[in-house]
């Protein structure tokens, strides 16, 4: 799928979300974190881009950590959707390969298509403040929980696949996420969709999945 269409779809959903004040203070955040980094980044910095004043920054933020926290969150949650609405997508009886796939595309594709956001998430929340890394972390168990539940399906429907640890499942999205963040930073987030057939290599091998038809 063309990236532009990618982001095309989502687009509508995505303009939803930040088309509000919060929204625009929130985009804002983002966009300066991602030109002058979270130190570097004051608060006539947001108001500024964001078009407000200071009065309404306040009416919906204590200070400027509380909104790079929930420009965090967003982030995440533009991600979980996006995943959630391909999955949608995938015909009723998709098996383990395809639901893999489309996680790992649709995640790779959002990076790229959301780089200000993607940086933020998976670059400088680490760099800022602890309630952001705990919710980026929250998002990388919803990842595992979703490989667990489609693997457990698989074994179900084929009692002869391995069984795998929820430990070695849970590793998954952390490594998936790791080495995302290193292209990120070396290459940028335009190149993380090439990373995909890796991706999905990595996970189907680690699950013992048999090659896909």
């Amino acid at each position: 799928m063309p990236r532009t269409s990618f982001a095309d779809r989502h687009r509508a959903a995505r303009d939803a979300v930040l088309v509000s004040q919060r929204g625009r203070l929130i985009e804002a955040m983002v966009e300066c974190v991602d030109s002058r980094g979270y130190p570097g980044t004051t608060l006539t910095d947001i108001v500024a881009r964001a078009r407000v004043s200071r009065s309404t920054f306040y009416e919906h933020f204590a200070n400027k950590e509380e909104c790079f926290i929930e420009a965090v969150h967003t982030g995440v949650d533009i991600v979980a959707a996006r995943i959630v609405d391909e999955l949608a997508q995938l015909a009723p009886d998709a098996d383990v390969h395809a639901r893999i796939e489309s996680i790992v595309v649709t995640f790779c594709e959002t990076v790229a298509t959301e780089p200000d956001f993607a940086r933020l998430v998976l670059v400088e929340s680490f760099k800022v403040n602890q309630a952001a890394v705990d919710y980026r972390d929250l998002a990388v168990d919803r990842f595992a929980e979703l490989y667990r539940i489609f693997y457990n399906q698989a074994r179900q429907a084929n009692p002869a696949l391995p069984k795998v640890s929820d430990e070695l499942i849970a590793l998954l999205p952390d490594a998936i996420g790791e080495r995302t963040r290193r292209v990120i930073v070396s290459d940028g987030p335009e190149q993380v969709p090439a990373l995909a057939p890796l991706f999905i290599h990595f996970v189907t091998t680690t699950l013992g999945l048999p090659t896909s038809a």
